[in-house]
Protein backbone atom coordinates (compact mmCIF):
# COMPACT_ATOMS: atom_id res chain seq x y z
CA UNK A 1 0.00 0.00 0.00
CA UNK A 2 1.22 3.29 -0.74
CA UNK A 3 0.74 6.06 1.49
CA UNK A 4 1.24 10.13 1.50
CA UNK A 5 1.03 12.74 4.40
CA UNK A 6 1.11 16.12 3.90
CA UNK A 7 0.77 19.15 6.81
CA UNK A 8 -0.42 23.01 6.23
CA UNK A 9 -0.71 25.38 8.84
CA UNK A 10 -3.73 26.91 9.91
CA UNK A 11 -3.71 30.88 11.59
CA UNK A 12 -5.07 32.47 14.72
CA UNK A 13 -8.16 34.48 12.55
CA UNK A 14 -7.10 37.31 10.69
CA UNK A 15 -4.36 40.47 11.22
CA UNK A 16 -6.28 41.99 8.40
CA UNK A 17 -9.67 41.80 6.68
CA UNK A 18 -11.74 44.23 4.59
CA UNK A 19 -11.85 46.46 1.05
CA UNK A 20 -8.69 47.92 -0.26
CA UNK A 21 -8.80 48.98 -3.87
CA UNK A 22 -12.55 47.61 -4.55
CA UNK A 23 -11.13 43.95 -3.30
CA UNK A 24 -12.22 42.32 -0.63
CA UNK A 25 -8.95 41.01 0.95
CA UNK A 26 -7.15 39.49 4.33
CA UNK A 27 -3.91 38.71 5.63
CA UNK A 28 -3.91 35.48 7.40
CA UNK A 29 -2.27 34.97 10.94
CA UNK A 30 -0.32 32.10 9.99
CA UNK A 31 0.30 29.87 13.13
CA UNK A 32 2.45 26.67 13.71
CA UNK A 33 -0.67 24.71 14.62
CA UNK A 34 -1.15 22.28 11.94
CA UNK A 35 -3.80 19.71 9.88
CA UNK A 36 -2.44 16.53 8.56
CA UNK A 37 -3.85 14.61 6.09
CA UNK A 38 -2.89 11.16 4.78
CA UNK A 39 -3.96 9.65 1.60
CA UNK A 40 -3.53 5.73 0.80
CA UNK A 41 -3.37 3.86 -2.45
CA UNK A 42 -5.32 0.44 -2.24
CA UNK A 43 -6.92 -2.17 -4.15
CA UNK A 44 -9.99 -1.81 -1.51
CA UNK A 45 -13.00 0.67 -1.57
CA UNK A 46 -12.05 4.24 -1.38
CA UNK A 47 -13.27 6.00 2.07
CA UNK A 48 -13.09 8.96 3.78
CA UNK A 49 -14.20 9.77 7.69
CA UNK A 50 -17.91 11.24 7.91
CA UNK A 51 -17.76 14.59 8.15
CA UNK A 52 -14.62 15.55 5.83
CA UNK A 53 -16.67 16.29 2.77
CA UNK A 54 -14.57 19.18 1.88
CA UNK A 55 -11.43 17.17 2.22
CA UNK A 56 -13.41 14.54 0.23
CA UNK A 57 -14.08 16.86 -2.37
CA UNK A 58 -10.10 18.35 -2.56
CA UNK A 59 -9.69 15.02 -3.14
CA UNK A 60 -11.55 13.89 -6.10
CA UNK A 61 -10.66 17.02 -7.31
CA UNK A 62 -6.93 16.65 -6.88
CA UNK A 63 -7.23 13.41 -8.56
CA UNK A 64 -8.48 14.44 -11.45
CA UNK A 65 -6.20 17.23 -11.61
CA UNK A 66 -3.28 14.73 -11.61
CA UNK A 67 -5.22 12.76 -14.57
CA UNK A 68 -5.47 10.31 -11.81
CA UNK A 69 -9.22 9.97 -11.89
CA UNK A 70 -8.74 6.22 -12.62
CA UNK A 71 -7.96 5.68 -8.84
CA UNK A 72 -10.88 7.45 -7.28
CA UNK A 73 -12.31 3.95 -6.12
CA UNK A 74 -9.08 2.94 -4.97
CA UNK A 75 -7.86 6.16 -2.71
CA UNK A 76 -8.42 6.39 1.27
CA UNK A 77 -8.33 9.78 3.19
CA UNK A 78 -7.51 9.91 7.06
CA UNK A 79 -6.69 13.20 8.85
CA UNK A 80 -4.22 12.38 11.50
CA UNK A 81 -4.45 15.77 13.11
CA UNK A 82 -6.81 18.98 13.04
CA UNK A 83 -7.73 22.36 14.02
CA UNK A 84 -10.80 23.19 15.91
CA UNK A 85 -13.41 23.97 13.24
CA UNK A 86 -16.03 26.50 12.68
CA UNK A 87 -13.49 29.39 14.83
CA UNK A 88 -11.61 30.83 12.26
CA UNK A 89 -8.65 28.80 12.36
CA UNK A 90 -8.41 28.27 8.40
CA UNK A 91 -9.03 24.80 9.53
CA UNK A 92 -10.92 23.69 6.39
CA UNK A 93 -8.52 25.43 4.49
CA UNK A 94 -5.63 23.48 6.00
CA UNK A 95 -7.74 20.52 5.52
CA UNK A 96 -8.21 20.78 1.47
CA UNK A 97 -4.69 22.01 1.21
CA UNK A 98 -2.88 19.02 2.97
CA UNK A 99 -5.21 16.65 1.18
CA UNK A 100 -4.11 17.94 -2.07
CA UNK A 101 -0.55 18.18 -1.30
CA UNK A 102 -0.63 14.50 0.05
CA UNK A 103 -2.30 13.80 -3.19
CA UNK A 104 0.40 15.35 -5.51
CA UNK A 105 3.21 13.75 -3.15
CA UNK A 106 1.36 10.05 -3.89
CA UNK A 107 1.36 10.57 -7.23
CA UNK A 108 4.63 12.01 -7.86
CA UNK A 109 4.04 15.42 -8.67
CA UNK A 110 4.67 18.99 -7.48
CA UNK A 111 1.56 22.19 -6.94
CA UNK A 112 2.09 25.64 -6.90
CA UNK A 113 0.51 27.67 -4.12
CA UNK A 114 -1.93 29.00 -6.59
CA UNK A 115 -2.66 25.58 -7.90
CA UNK A 116 -4.00 24.82 -4.45
CA UNK A 117 -5.76 28.46 -4.30
CA UNK A 118 -7.80 27.05 -7.37
CA UNK A 119 -8.63 23.95 -6.36
CA UNK A 120 -9.54 25.03 -2.80
CA UNK A 121 -11.74 28.10 -4.13
CA UNK A 122 -14.02 25.88 -5.93
CA UNK A 123 -15.12 24.28 -2.38
CA UNK A 124 -15.24 27.54 -0.53
CA UNK A 125 -13.98 30.81 0.20
CA UNK A 126 -10.08 30.24 1.51
CA UNK A 127 -7.33 31.54 3.24
CA UNK A 128 -3.77 32.15 2.53
CA UNK A 129 -2.26 29.69 5.32
CA UNK A 130 -0.53 27.27 2.09
CA UNK A 131 1.80 30.11 0.72
CA UNK A 132 4.69 30.13 2.06
CA UNK A 133 4.89 33.63 2.74
CA UNK A 134 2.50 36.28 4.61
CA UNK A 135 0.33 37.80 1.78
CA UNK A 136 -2.69 40.43 0.66
CA UNK A 137 -4.81 37.73 -0.32
CA UNK A 138 -8.19 38.18 -2.27
CA UNK A 139 -9.72 35.53 -0.60
CA UNK A 140 -12.91 35.12 -2.84
CA UNK A 141 -10.69 34.64 -6.46
CA UNK A 142 -7.52 33.17 -5.05
CA UNK A 143 -4.87 36.10 -6.11
CA UNK A 144 -2.29 37.05 -4.10
CA UNK A 145 -1.41 40.85 -4.34
CA UNK A 146 1.70 41.13 -2.87
CA UNK A 147 3.68 38.84 -0.61
CA UNK A 148 4.76 40.51 2.81
CA UNK A 149 7.54 39.27 5.07
CA UNK A 150 6.86 36.47 7.89
CA UNK A 151 7.41 38.35 11.66
CA UNK A 152 10.18 36.97 13.66
CA UNK A 153 9.17 36.96 17.71
CA UNK A 154 5.71 37.38 17.11
CA UNK A 155 3.62 35.33 19.75
CA UNK A 156 -0.34 34.82 19.90
CA UNK A 157 -2.92 34.09 23.02
CA UNK A 158 -5.83 32.96 21.25
CA UNK A 159 -9.44 32.94 22.83
CA UNK A 160 -11.40 30.24 21.95
CA UNK A 161 -15.38 31.20 22.60
CA UNK A 162 -18.32 28.63 22.79
CA UNK A 163 -20.23 28.01 19.59
CA UNK A 164 -19.08 27.69 15.58
CA UNK A 165 -19.45 30.01 12.48
CA UNK A 166 -20.19 27.71 9.70
CA UNK A 167 -18.11 29.28 6.79
CA UNK A 168 -20.32 28.87 4.14
CA UNK A 169 -23.21 30.31 6.40
CA UNK A 170 -21.75 34.11 6.61
CA UNK A 171 -23.44 36.95 5.07
CA UNK A 172 -21.26 37.88 2.40
CA UNK A 173 -23.17 40.79 1.06
CA UNK A 174 -23.64 42.51 4.31
CA UNK A 175 -20.04 41.97 5.28
CA UNK A 176 -18.83 43.35 2.55
CA UNK A 177 -21.56 46.42 2.52
CA UNK A 178 -19.91 46.91 5.80
CA UNK A 179 -16.10 46.40 5.05
CA UNK A 180 -16.62 49.10 2.26
CA UNK A 181 -17.77 51.60 4.60
CA UNK A 182 -14.37 51.31 6.25
CA UNK A 183 -12.20 51.47 3.06
CA UNK A 184 -10.12 54.20 4.42
CA UNK A 185 -9.72 52.68 7.55
CA UNK A 186 -8.48 49.24 6.83
CA UNK A 187 -5.92 51.08 3.98
CA UNK A 188 -4.41 52.30 6.91
CA UNK A 189 -4.43 49.31 8.69
CA UNK A 190 -2.61 47.73 5.88
CA UNK A 191 -0.07 50.41 5.54
CA UNK A 192 1.01 50.29 9.62
CA UNK A 193 1.23 46.54 8.72
CA UNK A 194 3.33 46.61 5.78
CA UNK A 195 5.69 48.77 7.52
CA UNK A 196 5.68 47.13 10.22
CA UNK A 197 6.65 43.56 8.80
CA UNK A 198 9.12 45.65 6.41
CA UNK A 199 10.92 47.04 9.38
CA UNK A 200 10.63 44.26 11.52
CA UNK A 201 8.37 46.71 14.28
CA UNK A 202 6.06 44.50 16.07
CA UNK A 203 4.39 47.59 17.41
CA UNK A 204 3.18 48.45 13.95
CA UNK A 205 2.49 44.77 13.44
CA UNK A 206 -0.45 45.00 16.55
CA UNK A 207 -1.76 48.34 16.15
CA UNK A 208 -3.03 47.54 12.05
CA UNK A 209 -4.71 44.09 14.12
CA UNK A 210 -6.42 45.72 16.54
CA UNK A 211 -7.54 48.89 14.00
CA UNK A 212 -8.99 46.03 11.60
CA UNK A 213 -10.69 44.00 14.52
CA UNK A 214 -12.11 47.62 15.76
CA UNK A 215 -13.55 47.97 12.04
CA UNK A 216 -14.93 44.27 12.35
CA UNK A 217 -16.19 45.49 16.59
CA UNK A 218 -18.56 48.26 14.47
CA UNK A 219 -20.03 45.09 12.62
CA UNK A 220 -20.08 41.90 15.41
CA UNK A 221 -19.78 43.49 19.13
CA UNK A 222 -17.70 42.09 21.93
CA UNK A 223 -17.07 42.46 25.37
CA UNK A 224 -14.08 40.19 25.22
CA UNK A 225 -12.64 42.28 22.12
CA UNK A 226 -13.45 45.89 24.69
CA UNK A 227 -12.02 43.70 27.67
CA UNK A 228 -8.56 42.80 26.25
CA UNK A 229 -8.21 46.38 24.14
CA UNK A 230 -8.52 47.90 26.78
CA UNK A 231 -6.06 46.21 28.99
CA UNK A 232 -3.10 46.05 25.82
CA UNK A 233 -0.69 48.76 27.94
CA UNK A 234 -1.28 46.93 31.25
CA UNK A 235 -0.29 43.44 30.11
CA UNK A 236 2.25 44.57 27.16
CA UNK A 237 0.77 43.49 24.21
CA UNK A 238 1.02 44.75 21.07
CA UNK A 239 -2.64 44.34 19.72
CA UNK A 240 -5.08 42.27 19.62
CA UNK A 241 -6.55 40.48 16.45
CA UNK A 242 -9.38 38.38 15.27
CA UNK A 243 -11.41 35.83 12.97
CA UNK A 244 -13.45 38.12 10.83
CA UNK A 245 -15.67 35.38 9.85
CA UNK A 246 -15.08 33.34 13.11
CA UNK A 247 -15.73 32.96 16.73
CA UNK A 248 -12.12 33.80 18.28
CA UNK A 249 -9.57 36.68 18.99
CA UNK A 250 -5.60 36.85 19.40
CA UNK A 251 -3.79 38.80 22.15
CA UNK A 252 -0.12 39.79 20.32
CA UNK A 253 3.33 39.51 22.23
CA UNK A 254 6.72 40.01 21.53
CA UNK A 255 8.18 37.05 22.63
CA UNK A 256 12.04 39.14 23.09
CA UNK A 257 9.88 40.90 26.03
CA UNK A 258 7.49 38.15 27.33
CA UNK A 259 7.71 34.49 27.52
CA UNK A 260 4.26 32.58 25.97
CA UNK A 261 3.53 30.95 29.47
CA UNK A 262 3.53 34.54 30.99
CA UNK A 263 1.76 35.90 28.02
CA UNK A 264 -1.14 33.35 28.44
CA UNK A 265 -1.47 34.47 32.21
CA UNK A 266 -1.56 37.79 31.99
CA UNK A 267 -4.47 37.34 28.94
CA UNK A 268 -6.23 34.65 31.68
CA UNK A 269 -6.42 37.12 34.40
CA UNK A 270 -8.05 39.76 32.30
CA UNK A 271 -10.93 37.32 31.31
CA UNK A 272 -10.92 35.43 34.52
CA UNK A 273 -14.37 34.38 35.08
CA UNK A 274 -15.20 34.10 30.89
CA UNK A 275 -16.78 30.80 29.24
CA UNK A 276 -13.44 30.75 27.00
CA UNK A 277 -10.59 28.09 25.53
CA UNK A 278 -7.03 29.82 25.96
CA UNK A 279 -4.14 28.11 23.81
CA UNK A 280 -0.64 29.65 22.67
CA UNK A 281 1.08 30.11 19.30
CA UNK A 282 3.74 31.74 17.75
CA UNK A 283 3.23 33.30 13.73
CA UNK A 284 5.56 31.58 11.04
CA UNK A 285 5.28 31.11 7.22
CA UNK A 286 2.63 28.75 5.32
CA UNK A 287 3.15 26.34 2.70
CA UNK A 288 2.40 22.75 2.69
CA UNK A 289 5.09 20.12 3.76
CA UNK A 290 5.43 16.67 2.60
CA UNK A 291 6.19 14.38 6.05
CA UNK A 292 6.27 10.53 4.69
CA UNK A 293 4.67 7.95 2.27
Amino acid sequence: MRRARALCPGSAGEVLQGVIGGREVLVSLTVDRFSEMEVALDAGVSSAPPGLWKSRKALELALEYFKGGHLRGRVTLRRRRGLPEGKGFASSTADIAATVGAVAHLLGQRIRAEEVARLALSIEPTDGTFFSSWCLFDHLRGEVFLALAVPRYLGIVVVELPGEVPTLLVDREKLRQHFERFSRETEKAFELLERGLEEGDLALVGKAATLSSAIMQEYERSEIFFLLSQALQDIRALGVNRAHTGNAFGVLFDLRLVSLEEARRRVSEVLRGRDITLWTARAIGGGIRVVGT
